[in-house]
């Protein structure tokens, strides 16, 4: 098991009321595995993801990653960088560096040696059928081109579990599955966990477990 998370509860507090986001949820994630979480916009997809990845806190419940306990408030930036990956709706790739300096970038923040960075995000642009890309720069490549590096650069670090929010939200029905095929190689190729929040209903066909997000409760579809 990668992830555990019992009974976790999420709300804010606004002038007039408490919004309850995350009620009382439970959910165990295996690897390899890809999990699709749909709802309504509004519903706490993306709240769900960013606790879940350590990025924003929760009020009460208990979370463990990879064996370690997750404590609210605590700075996981460094254990983000180690073992969790995020893809969102946009690409954010460095539009002045290539397509292979885009992938060297995380992983010089893990300090690595240069020659592995060059030699891992050649490897990972391999094995995803994408080395053709690797001198090109982002605004040289299509919107699902741009997409798909985006997601190898989420793994360059070989994270355990990758999260992505809307990947396909901004691309065409043929994209959008090129999206998915590619998620579903990476699943199998490196027994990686894969979380997507999504509209796509096109997503369950690879999706070994789907789930509705609906006023804060989590049900499996």
């Amino acid at each position: 098991m990668i992830i555990c998370a019992q009974n976790i509860k999420k709300s804010y507090t606004t002038k007039s009321e408490k919004i309850t986001v995350i009620n009382n949820l439970n959910l165990n994630i295996y690897s390899p595995e890809i999990i699709s979480i749909m709802g309504p916009s509004g519903a706490g997809k993306s709240t769900l993801l960013h606790i879940l990845g350590t990025v924003d806190s929760f009020d009460s419940g208990n979370l463990t990653i990879e064996s370690e306990k997750i404590y609210p408030h605590k700075d996981y930036s460094k254990f983000r960088s180690k073992n969790i990956g995020f893809v969102f709706q946009f690409h954010h790739l460095l539009n002045e560096f290539s397509v292979l300096e885009n992938l060297i970038i995380p992983q010089i923040l893990l300090s690595k040696d240069k020659v592995s960075n060059k030699n891992i995000a050649l490897g990972l642009l391999n094995d995803l059928e994408l080395i053709h890309l690797k001198d090109r720069y982002p605004n040289q490549i299509s919107g699902g081109e741009r997409q798909r590096v985006a997601i190898i650069r989420a793994i360059v670090n070989k994270p355990r579990i990758l999260f992505a929010d809307e990947p396909t939200g901004n691309l065409d029905q043929g994209n959008s599955t090129k999206i998915l095929e590619l998620f579903n190689k990476i699943k199998n190729k490196y027994k990686m966990a894969i979380l997507i929040a999504t509209h796509d209903q096109s997503i369950r066909k690879f999706a070994n477990r789907n789930f509705l997000l609906r006023d804060g409760v989590l049900k499996k579809k």
